[in-house]
């Protein structure tokens, strides 16, 4: 009896050792794990950026891992904002956990937020309805986190992009001040009511810029998304390979061919998984695309479509998905372990990213499943997402904003934009993954503060716009 009662307080003592152990870590690691020491910066800069692409790489086989590097590299060596571009585990090094996070977000400040914002994470595209939008474009990255993360990486972008052009350095503080009060004027008019979850920005409601990018994308066809990816011989369609951007896929067309069938099971808008409509006709592996996934796997299918014409086939994008860059390592252990536990799968991390973000988001969006049972060359196996390759795909073009009036105009509607997608991505989209109305608290800890939070984005853009261009150059001279 003695005994037992000895051997039952012996392992509640262990118990409790390990939950303090458990709680211990949960508290102190609530820091940056793997942050940039800046008297060794130049050192552990190009140290992670060889491990971010060794990652994104890990799978290729050893002559072309060497060639997309060396490529990756040379795109990162041409101008600072690629550089930039190519880096987001950088900026997450450097503002995972930052304290002056605190001073406009709390733990009630987080949605779901696009994780790598930049300018050229913008654009024109169609939505489920076939209207040409403009929005973010990119959920690769993706997570839920405080959503100033969003706005101090757009908001050094934007000083990036504008060191190449004649703006002076006040001007450039007008543009950034722009970005940051639309952004909360958008979210102060969207207190006590539903219009986030109803505005989506068309030609109807942007100007400029902005809304000839968006004329642009209208003018563009399938049928000239078809003929720029495809040929036709003896009656059908397929890949044109002759173009430097496909390349061969025959053991990830297997793949995909016994697959597809699962993918329909992810599909959640109004189309319906029909085994003719999504008849595979062609798979080609995407060549040349992306900046910081670069060499990333990734696969264009052709399918059929609602009819055998040849003209209403679509092409779906499928992509290699990662975890999202803040969860290597970068955030707390706690925020590690739930996000495991809600997300263990990148790809269906990325579809729900984009429908939180996005209103009436892609039909087509989903995920699947790959096995690579010959991988002698690289393995491709892993999640992938699904999406429409859009035939109205527009990017707007920085060069066309020659001076401080059209970089504000367009400064103005990225905020507006980017602070509707933070707004409908809150308890309006799913309440078991964001509990609180996002607007709400955010005026709550901005009111009467915006002077303050427009010059703390400021300071942060400028000084990490020139940090960036320090770790740049370093770069180049490597």
């Amino acid at each position: 009896m003695i005994n037992q009662l000895i051997n039952t307080i012996r392992n509640s003592l262990i118990v409790i050792t390990i939950l303090i152990i458990i709680n211990w870590l949960l508290l102190s690691s609530n820091t940056l794990a793997q942050p940039i020491d800046n008297s060794r910066r130049e050192q552990q800069v190009f140290q992670s950026i060889e491990l971010n692409t060794n990652l994104i790489l890990e799978n290729a086989n050893p002559v072309e891992k060497q060639q997309l590097k060396d490529e990756k590299y040379a795109q990162m060596q041409e101008s600072e904002f690629k550089f930039y571009r190519a880096t987001n585990h950088l900026f997450w090094q450097d503002f995972a956990n930052d304290s002056r996070l605190s001073k406009f977000g709390n733990s009630n400040t987080k949605t779901w937020i696009l994780g790598d914002c930049h300018v050229d994470n913008f654009g024109a595209y169609n939505n489920d309805k076939g209207e040409i939008i403009f929005d973010l474009n990119d959920f690769d990255e993706s997570i839920i986190a405080d959503y100033q993360y969003d706005l101090w990486r757009l908001a050094t972008s934007i000083i990036l992009v504008t060191n190449d052009s004649t703006l002076s350095k006040s001007e450039q503080e007008e543009v950034v001040d722009s970005l940051s009060e639309t952004y909360l004027d958008t979210l102060d008019s969207y207190v006590g009511n539903d219009e986030e979850t109803k505005i989506y920005f068309t030609e109807t409601n942007t100007k400029g810029e902005v809304k000839k990018t968006i004329e642009k994308a209208a003018q563009k066809t399938r049928q000239g998304m078809l003929e720029k990816w495809t040929k036709v011989i003896d009656n059908q369609r397929m890949f044109d390979f002759s173009s430097e951007n496909l390349g061969l896929a025959t053991d990830a067309k297997k793949a995909i061919e016994s697959g597809i069938i699962d993918y329909g099971k992810t599909l959640s808008g109004k189309l319906n998984y029909d085994p003719e409509y999504f008849k595979v006709k062609d798979v080609a592996q995407r060549l040349n695309a992306g900046l910081g996934s670069l060499g990333t796997p990734r696969y264009y299918v052709l399918i059929e479509g609602k009819t055998d014409a040849l003209d209403d086939d679509h092409i779906l994008d499928i992509k290699h998905q990662f975890q999202p860059t803040p969860t290597y390592e970068l955030f707390s252990l706690y925020d590690r372990i739930n996000y495991r536990k809600i997300f263990n799968n990148s790809a269906k991390r990325h579809a729900l990213a984009y429908k939180a973000l996005i209103k009436d988001a892609d039909d087509f969006l989903g995920w699947i499943k790959l096995v690579d049972n010959t991988p002698v060359d690289g393995d491709f196996s892993g999640d992938y997402s699904v999406r429409e390759i859009s035939p109205y795909k527009k990017s707007l073009k920085i060069k066309k904003l020659t001076d401080k009036n059209s970089f504000i105009e367009v400064a103005q509607q990225w905020g507006k934009i980017l602070a509707t997608d933070h707004a409908r991505a809150d308890k309006d989209f799913d309440k078991k993954l964001v509990s609180t109305s996002f607007e709400k608290q955010v005026k709550k800890i901005t009111d009467g503060k915006h002077q303050e939070f427009r010059k703390l984005v400021r300071e942060i853009a400028f000084k990490y716009a020139e940090q960036v261009e320090a770790d740049s150059d370093n770069f180049v001279t490597e």
